[in-house]
């Protein structure tokens, strides 16, 4: 009889450890290899009330299963839209002061199947509207940004030779600058609003490049591109922010264009020096058509895109004289030219005088956010009402109801800029009497009541949603 010996435990252990270590490798693969949250904004405090949710995740999404387990708190309606794995949710109206909490369900699927184990939820605060503006320091221009909670100025760009203009973004988290070059030309960087973050956008070596313009989608930025070599000389071109590519609209490039402005469906407009004419660029027809005009201006489009309003150069006709009479050459006229605002209907540029009869000089019209009203600059010509500087006028988009909201005649006004809820008006002013006088900046309701200084020494202010 043979002895039993008990058989040695040691091959089952190793086939136990090795099915555990293969199942320990497939849950370290199972979980590394599921949906997750990478980044998310905005966060923190001090949002823009426009600024969208953006949400990234670490592969494809199944998009349905993302969306209808997004939530905010207060809830807002919005827009969802994909590019690659990062969701934008944009807001259909301006976030309410205070705390925002967003929050993602857990369930969401990947393109593989795999199911978002982990809810994400994070809150941010919306900061008060305000303003970007330039202003000199040591005789250098850079941005700086001011709330209206009684909050001080503060500078966000620091440009050794300064910025020549800038663009605030649509959802006003962003905006691109001109920051200006010892030679004298200009590239365009981008900052965030609260100047926490500076990137360069685009280097223009031997131009400068500026005018910045954003599309109302955020998805295209248009500017004039000057060369040092050939004064004078400018073009319009257009940068596509999410393939980084340049394009010049329409015309032929040995056209001088200068002036570009969006409308809301995303067509541009600018002045073809040219051809002395307003160019209209359909960027998905690739066709350009053309507004006749001569006072260089491109003026604003309305808000659904059906109308240009634009100052032109008017010259009144010759007077009829009595057969007795003779003209003096000597004789002092104040009416040989002046200029009016007309308002286009772009789909068959038939025109529309809005300024009437009037001896007068209208000029920088800006529509108001819904478009039932007009804000521009007035000057009255008659020789009995004039004023050395331009007024800042309302009227209604039709013309009617012109009238002034500030009586000042030995300051001009211009600069003008509508609040979204279009209660107040943003007004840069300086006096024509004094060449040494800084401009001022100013807010005054759209009723005309409560004006009041922002800023001294500022300039080209945009608001900050």
């Amino acid at each position: 009889m043979y002895p039993y010996r008990r058989p040695s435990p040691l091959p089952r252990i190793l086939a136990l450890g090795a099915v555990g270590i293969v199942v320990g490798l497939g849950v370290i693969i199972l979980f590394f290899g599921l949906p997750r949250v990478t980044v998310f904004s905005p966060e923190g405090d001090g949002a823009s009330s426009l600024a969208p949710i953006v949400i990234t995740f670490n592969q494809p999404m199944q998009h349905e299963s993302v969306e209808s387990r997004f939530r905010v708190e207060p809830g807002m309606p919005g827009v969802f839209s994909w590019s690659a794995n990062t969701l934008r949710f944009t807001p259909g109206g301006e976030w309410p002061a205070g705390t925002i909490k967003v929050t993602l369900a857990s369930g969401a699927v990947s393109g593989r199947g795999l199911p978002l184990w982990v809810e994400s939820s994070w809150e941010f605060s919306v900061g008060a509207p305000g303003l970007a503006f330039l202003l000199q320091t040591n005789e250098v221009a850079n941005i700086w940004v001011m709330s209206f909670d009684g909050t001080e100025p503060a500078q966000i760009t620091k440009e050794t030779f300064g910025v020549e203009d800038f663009a605030v973004s649509p959802d006003g988290t962003q905006i691109v600058y001109v920051a200006r070059r010892a030679d004298g030309g200009g590239d365009l960087r981008n900052i965030s609003r609260d100047g926490s973050t500076v990137s360069d956008l685009l280097a223009c070596p031997d131009d400068l490049c500026t005018a910045p313009v954003f599309s109302f989608d955020g998805l295209r930025l248009a500017f004039e591109r000057h060369s040092l070599a050939e004064a004078g000389t400018s073009q319009v071109q257009v940068l596509d922010l999410e393939t980084a590519q340049l394009m010049s609209p329409g015309d032929d490039e040995s056209h001088l264009t200068q002036s570009p402005r969006f409308a809301r469906d995303g067509r541009l407009s600018y002045f073809n020096r040219t051809l002395q004419a307003i160019a209209v660029y359909d960027f998905n027809a690739r066709f350009t058509t053309f507004i006749p005009a001569s006072s260089g201006e491109v003026g604003s489009w309305s808000p659904d895109g059906q109308f240009i309003v634009y100052p032109e150069i008017i010259f009144p006709p010759e007077p009829t004289l009595a057969p007795e009479s003779t003209h003096d050459p000597d004789e002092e006229h104040t009416d040989l030219f002046y200029s009016h605002l007309l308002k286009v209907t772009v789909a068959t540029n038939h025109t529309q005088n809005l300024s009437g009869e009037g001896v007068v000089e209208d000029a920088s019209p800006v529509y108001s956010p819904s478009g039932g009203w007009l804000a521009f600059g007035r000057k009255l010509l008659a020789q009995d009402q004039w004023t050395p500087g331009k007024q800042l006028w309302l009227m209604r988009a039709d013309g009617s109801e012109a009238h002034v909201l500030s009586n000042e005649p030995l300051r001009n006004y211009s600069a003008f800029v509508w609040s979204p809820d279009e209660k107040q008006l943003v007004y840069m002013r300086f006096d024509v009497t004094d060449p040494s006088s800084l401009p001022e900046l100013w807010v005054v309701n759209a009723d005309g009541s409560n004006p009041r200084l922002l800023v001294a020494g500022g300039y080209l202010p945009e608001w900050l949603p």
